[in-house]
């Protein structure tokens, strides 16, 4: 894979006039000493490669709009859901193509025309045909798309800027530590989690295999660690095969950024690490393919039941196949996710600047906007996307199976990584839900309110999870029995001790000590709060009149959706005095 520098300092070299550039290329050629002589080459060296780099970002945008060899004579065509076969096949004839691929939700022929097909017929002949049809909706060249990241050796020096909104008395009330050595590594300085919030996020949750990210993308390496039995099936629509292996090293990388692994002692960790990936290849090698690949990566990814889809490629013009694809889609309840290009451009990048597309743009580890992001109306979201480590295609580099990739290719799978986890705490959300978490929640960067450069602002974990919550139908639940200790020892001894006939009121509170709803034992002893948010509560029992309790008056619990904390019991006895016993608090938890 062809690697340039990515120290942002090319741009300042360019900036100079000719004659300085002439003057620091010269100096190398006068005599000097040995030691001087290596100095200079150095110098000269660096100088170069600065400005090859430079270069070729002005002549070969990020989104490369050349053509594939195979490209220049590739049709796609939206039939009438009541077209016959023999119907679709007499007008592929009459056009002079045959059909190399069909994808049937879509309606969507992909054909190939002959290699001399300009002189044997005109274009012009052949999409008159075509579009004169009674059997055709639409008829459209089958255009390049790239996902062309930059790659970097190492972040910068600098310090880090954390936004994350972390309120002054949290629910829950620390973070998640995690051992993957690499994120605890200030050398590697993998500063992305922390600058989101994920830490604290997790405390909602850290995924579900039930929720499943697609990468479509250029594959992804199996048995790279990070994913150990998270890998569903998948399939590899450049080669036509069910082994999407990445032999590129992008699609990997944004993989790795979504859903690596946590706790497994090595590298980095994923936004949602413990969510499915289906992994669907349409680049090949060179990290190139189709809209017709990507339309049918989309339909596989949506069939496969994917929550999520992330589309961490593109380029400057649009498709009508792949939109039919993405509203495909939104239809099923998945919600797609795309970079929003490298270009430093706000002209439409698609597919981020449709609709029913989350467009994503890349923010730097100080929380400022990363220089050759993409920016413009289409932008939704921004996540960092600035020398990204991540997990790479290769195990045996020098980083053992990581690298540092920069672009919004990158900041693209952290939204998708935190729409995952939103699915995950609650898979009964719309993606319309799932977006305005994202949005409403967002660290407002740059001018107020929403702006090209950032969209609604910097993605934040942990305030879109603790949104998501509220959302959550109430469905917990925490019970538990008040008894008789008649040998106050707080030991409930079911065998001699029975109910309690005392007065004992059984408040739940939150943090701050509100109460937000009681009970009181029945005959029988026993209590039971329903209709509870999930979430950390404190189980408060407290004596009325002579009544005395020879356990905890408090349980700190944390409440799933959906669960029953049960057990929460109570001892009490009866006081003789003609006053009140107050017994003092210990805490108790589960």
């Amino acid at each position: 894979m062809r690697k340039f520098p990515m120290d942002e300092i090319a741009p300042k070299y360019a900036q100079r006039t000719v004659e300085e550039q002439k003057r620091l290329i010269t100096i190398a050629r006068f005599p000097m000493t040995h030691t001087d002589l290596a100095w200079k080459r150095l110098i000269l060296v660096v100088l170069l490669a600065m400005f090859l780099w430079w270069s070729l970002q002005l002549v070969n945008p990020v989104y490369a709009d050349a053509k594939l060899a195979n490209a220049s004579n590739v049709l796609l065509i939206k039939f009438k859901t009541d077209t016959s076969a023999a119907e679709r096949a007499q007008l592929i004839s009459e056009m002079g193509g045959e059909e190399i691929r069909w994808i049937a939700p879509l309606s969507v022929a992909q054909i190939r025309l002959p290699e001399n097909w300009a002189s044997v017929r005109t274009g012009r002949d052949a999409l008159t045909i075509a579009s004169q049809s009674s059997h055709a909706r639409f008829v459209e060249f089958d255009e390049v798309v790239n996902g062309v990241p930059l790659v970097v050796e190492q972040m910068h020096n600098q310090s880090t800027v954390n936004n994350s909104t972390i309120p002054a008395a949290p629910i829950p009330t620390a973070p998640i530590v995690v051992n993957d050595a690499d994120f605890n590594n200030p050398d590697r300085q993998v500063y992305a989690p922390n600058m989101i919030g994920l830490p604290w996020a997790w405390n909602y949750t850290m995924g579900s295999k039930e929720i499943k990210i697609a990468l479509v993308d250029s594959g992804i390496l199996a048995s790279h660690p990070e994913f150990a039995g998270r890998i569903l099936p998948g399939y590899d629509f450049v080669n036509n095969d069910t082994d999407p292996h990445d032999d590129f090293g992008h699609g990997t990388h944004v993989a790795g950024i979504a859903a690596a692994g946590a706790n497994n002692w090595i590298g980095m960790v994923g936004v949602c690490p413990l969510c499915s990936i289906i992994p669907v290849k349409v680049l090949n090698e060179s990290n190139q393919g189709t809209w017709a690949n990507v339309a049918a990566g989309i339909v596989f990814a949506v069939d496969a039941g994917a929550n999520v889809i992330n589309l961490s490629l593109g380029g400057p013009s649009s498709s009508q196949t792949v939109e039919e694809a993405v509203l495909y889609a939104a239809a099923h309840n998945v919600l797609v996710v795309a970079a929003a290009g490298n270009s430093r451009s706000n002209a439409p990048f698609y597919p981020a600047a449709w609709e029913n597309v989350v467009g994503v743009a890349a923010t730097r580890n100080d929380d400022t906007h990363w220089s050759l992001s993409n920016y413009g109306y289409f932008v939704e979201l921004s996540a960092p996307g600035y020398a990204i480590y991540s997990t790479y295609n290769d195990l045996g580099n020098s980083y053992g199976g990581y690298i540092y990739m920069s672009g919004t290719s990158m900041a693209s799978p952290h939204v998708a990584g935190l729409a995952g986890l939103l699915f995950s705490q609650n898979p009964a959300l719309t993606i319309a839900q799932v977006r305005q978490l994202m949005t409403s929640t967002a660290v407002d960067l740059g001018d107020p309110g929403r702006d090209d450069y950032f969209g609604y602002g910097r993605i934040d974990a942990f305030a879109a999870l603790r949104a998501g919550y509220l959302l959550l139908p109430p469905t917990g639940k925490a019970s538990g029995t008040v008894w008789q200790d008649d040998n106050i020892n707080g030991v409930w001894e079911e065998d001699e001790e029975r109910a309690a006939i005392q007065s004992l009121t059984i408040q739940i509170r939150i943090a701050d000590g509100t109460v937000i709803a009681q009970a009181t034992p029945n005959d029988l002893g026993q209590w039971r709060v329903e209709k509870l948010y999930p979430g950390s509560y404190q189980v408060v029992a407290l004596a009325n009149g002579n009544t005395i309790l020879t356990t905890p008056s408090t349980y700190d619990i944390e409440l799933a959706s959906g669960q029953e904390i049960t057990d929460l019991n109570f001892g009490t006895t009866q006081s003789t005095l003609p006053y009140r016993v107050f017994a003092p608090t210990i805490q108790g938890t589960q």
